[in-house]
């Protein structure tokens, strides 16, 4: 059997802590997914375009990840001025679906926690795309989202694909048509490649799943 985490010791989750994190999930969403999508503006105006990302390179992945995240945890230090009810974390652990030991928990790329029950998350995984018609990687995270495994506590979460060559528009047509799903539209992000898919789960709360196409490929903006 699984011993408990200490934070399961410390911050005890009911059906009213649960109905509130739903809440907080809903609360917040546009404001964290406005941060990650001018997070990678920034990463692709002040670096990326030096780059051919489409030569070989090592790690290509995290490294992308994590420089995207200091450039969100920038603009969450400037507009916030520390003081927030979110706190952006990279790496952050989802002890709620941890095997048994010595087992290790799965991780998000990096993820928006509450600062009042630091057990609520608000996850985003991030993989790089080669073309659209290379999509395993990224539909085997979106399947711990559907499963459960991701987001368990809440009923939101995001996938970006950093993609290196192709359109974004025939992306979202292959993930539509993987995921047997209709993508539907963000009214806040509609001038952007950024879709959503719903998902029924159980016990886990039913999910939007956003999906956020982020070219890198200097080609594929002009």
């Amino acid at each position: 059997m699984t011993r408990p985490t200490f934070s399961e010791l410390r911050w005890p989750v009911d059906d009213e802590s649960l109905e509130q994190a739903q809440k907080w999930e809903a609360d917040i969403a546009t404001q964290v997914l406005d941060w990650t999508w001018r997070g990678f503006d920034q990463l692709r105006d002040e670096h990326l375009r030096y780059i051919d990302l489409q030569q070989p390179l090592d790690q290509l992945e995290r490294d992308l990840a994590s420089k995207h995240f200091i450039q969100i945890n920038r603009l969450w230090a400037r507009e916030t001025e520390g003081f927030s009810s979110i706190n952006p974390v990279p790496e952050w652990p989802e002890l709620e679906t941890r095997p048994a030991p010595p087992g290790r928990p799965p991780a998000y790329d990096f993820a928006f926690v509450s600062q009042e029950n630091p057990r609520f998350a608000w996850p985003i995984e991030a993989k790089v795309v080669p073309n659209p018609n290379v999509l395993a990687p990224y539909l085997s995270d979106v399947q711990k989202f559907v499963t459960g495994t991701a987001a368990p506590l809440i009923g939101e979460g995001g996938m970006i694909a950093y993609l290196l060559s192709g359109l974004p528009s025939e992306l979202m047509q292959e993930i539509e048509l993987r995921l047997k799903v209709t993508l539907g539209t963000v009214a806040d992000f509609y001038q952007r490649f950024h879709r959503t898919s719903l998902h029924a789960r159980a016990p886990a709360p039913s999910l939007r799943l956003h999906h956020m196409t982020m070219e890198c490929a200097p080609s594929s903006r002009a």
